[in-house]
Order: structure tokens, then sequence, then C-alpha cells
């Protein structure tokens, strides 16, 4: 058997499969729609993944480039960070590339070096799922106080962000968001789709501070829902629920409700707005078919729950936001 650190690790989660347990009633498979226009009831394995999404590509100064202009888009302590990070994964590639460059040649040092590409991004990924996993427990118990620890609120919002920016529908709706009239946008178009893998983490970053110090002024709110319908979630699980977030555009919206449901019965909102207050908030049937077909509007695949019936009326709303963005962009005048 091959020894821990040479075993790369090839299926990478872009939603967490535990999170997504708590839709299997106690088991570890759940109801799910598949690519096929079908609704399946497996494991969570086969639900939010791809193969070697987070796997480090070597990167061009171009693209080095591209990564430090987006991370200037940040305040100094955060380009700092951005920066940080990404010099231990360019100190791979130079290893890397010193290797190449010799006269020696060892199968496990390939195969050391493939595992590293492949598990250091998931691995990051992980610390932050095993940081936050006593929050959302306490959270799916209806325990808000649990963030009153500040370490705590560190590690979700931290987690919140990662989430948001870490998935593959949010990966090709920035992709496809990008403007290529030229050929310098082209370029940059080309370097944020190859260094995808750094940029996303890097975004997701700057969202969790953002959200950590906006803390104060936004609403923060558990939703519970004790209606017969239950809420679903999808291989985007956290969305903007705002009703300023345009429905034919991948644009930044002005303000956010940014809502993740933790189970069936509970979810979680950041709001701009003042629709929820501070603290548990019971809400209506209305309100939770509004917030299910939202969620399934911005997911590209998968949206779970924990029947079959949970998730059927909400199938036709798949990827809804994307198709509509899709026809705004060939629409006269286009080019």
């Amino acid at each position: 058997m091959a020894r821990k650190y040479l075993e790369a690790k090839k299926r990478h989660h872009y939603v967490w499969a535990r999170y997504l347990t708590r839709w299997g009633s106690g088991t570890k498979s759940v109801f799910y729609t598949t690519k096929t226009g079908k609704i399946a009831h497996d494991s969570v394995r086969a639900v939010a993944a791809e193969d070697y999404l987070y796997k480090v590509t070597t990167l061009t100064k171009e693209q080095v480039d591209v990564i430090k202009g987006f991370s200037r888009l940040s305040p100094e302590s955060l380009q700092q960070q951005h920066m940080s990070y990404l010099g231990d994964f360019l100190k791979l590639q130079q290893a890397e590339a010193i290797y190449w460059r010799s006269d020696v040649r060892s199968q496990e040092a390939e195969q050391h070096l493939h595992a590293l590409k492949c598990n250091l991004l998931e691995n990051l990924h992980s610390s932050h799922e095993q940081g936050v996993q006593p929050v959302l427990e306490a959270l799916a118990g209806e325990q808000l106080e649990v963030l009153q620890d500040k370490q705590h609120m560190i590690e979700f919002m931290a987690f919140f962000g990662h989430q948001f920016c870490r998935t593959k529908p949010f990966r090709d709706g920035v992709i496809r968001s990008l403007v290529c009239s030229n050929a310098m946008e082209i370029r940059v178009a080309d370097a944020v789709a190859h260094a995808w893998w750094f940029m996303s983490y890097m975004f997701g970053m700057s969202f969790g501070n953002s959200l950590y110090l906006s803390r104060h002024e936004d609403k923060h709110a558990l939703l519970i829902n004790d209606t017969s319908v239950p809420s679903i979630t999808s291989d985007h699980p956290i969305v903007n629920v705002h009703p300023c977030v345009s429905e034919t555009a991948f644009i930044a919206p002005e303000h956010a409700d940014l809502y993740y449901p933790i189970s069936p019965r509970i979810a979680y909102i950041i709001c701009n707005s003042g629709r929820f207050l501070p603290g548990r908030n019971a809400i209506d049937e209305t309100t939770v078919v509004e917030l299910n077909s939202k969620l399934a509007s911005q997911a590209m695949v998968h949206i779970v729950g924990n029947s079959e019936s949970a998730i059927r009326p909400f199938q036709s709303f798949i990827g809804r936001r994307a198709q509509k963005a899709q026809k705004q962009r060939k629409g006269p005048g286009f080019i």
C-alpha cells in the first residue's frame, strides 16, 4: 500500500459531503437531481464533486500578475495573506521545476509532487470544514449563542466565504461574465480560468473577512422551518436572495441577503435588508418555497433534499438564472 503522503486525492467536493448528510435522515444517502434530469437516491459522495477541481497548476508570470492585480483590490493586510499563501504554492512550483531540470528521476518523488498538487488546496478546504463543524452542529440545534464566541464566528465566516466562492457554479458564472472584447481582456480571462484554483481561495478569504468585519452592521439570523415543506440545498448552497439580485446577469449586486440552509429545518441568513430580525425567525411555507426556488435557480445540476417530494417541485428551476443570463448575453446588441 502506498504511503499516506503519496496518495493523491482525486475526487474534490466543492460542497462538504458531511454537510450534505443532514438531508440523509441519519444516513449518508440523499435525494438529488442528476445531470440527466432524473432524481437519484444515493451516497453524498456522488454530489457536488469534480475530479481534480482544486489541483494546483503551473502559473506563468502573467497569471501571477493577474492574481496580484485582483489581490490589490483588497485591504493591505489581506493582500499580505494572499501573497503568503501564493508564495507557498509557488515554492512547490519552483521545487518541481528544479526536479525536472535535474538528471535525477524518482517514481516516489514524482508521486509525491503529484499528491501535493492534488491535496494542498483540498486539505485547506478540509481544515475550514473541520474547524466549523462544532458551529454547524450547534446551529442545527438552534444554538445561535455559539457565535457569541469570537473564534467560532471567525471560523464560521471564513468557512462561509470559502463555501460561496469555491463551487463549480460560481466558477463557471464568473468565467462566463468576463468581458473578452480585446487581446488584453482575453489574456486576463484565460489567466483567471487557469488560476481559478487559487483565485477562488483568495476570493473566499476576502469575502469571509468582509463578512466578519461587517457582522455588527449586518443582521445574522436563524430561520426555523416547521412547515410541511422542507428546506433543500444544492451544489451552490449559499445564495443571495435579496430582491436586487439580477436574474439575467452575473453581476455584483448592490445588497446581499445571504441564505445558507443547514438542514431541512434550519437555515442561516446574513441580511443587509430588514427582512429578518437578528436571532431566531420562524418562516412560513410561502417563504420556504421562495427560498427553495431561488436556491434551485442558482444551482448547476444538483438540488438535494430529504425526500423525492421535497425536491421535485423545484427541479424546473435548476440553472434558471444562468440560462437567463446566457440568453441576455446572446440577445440583440451583444457582441
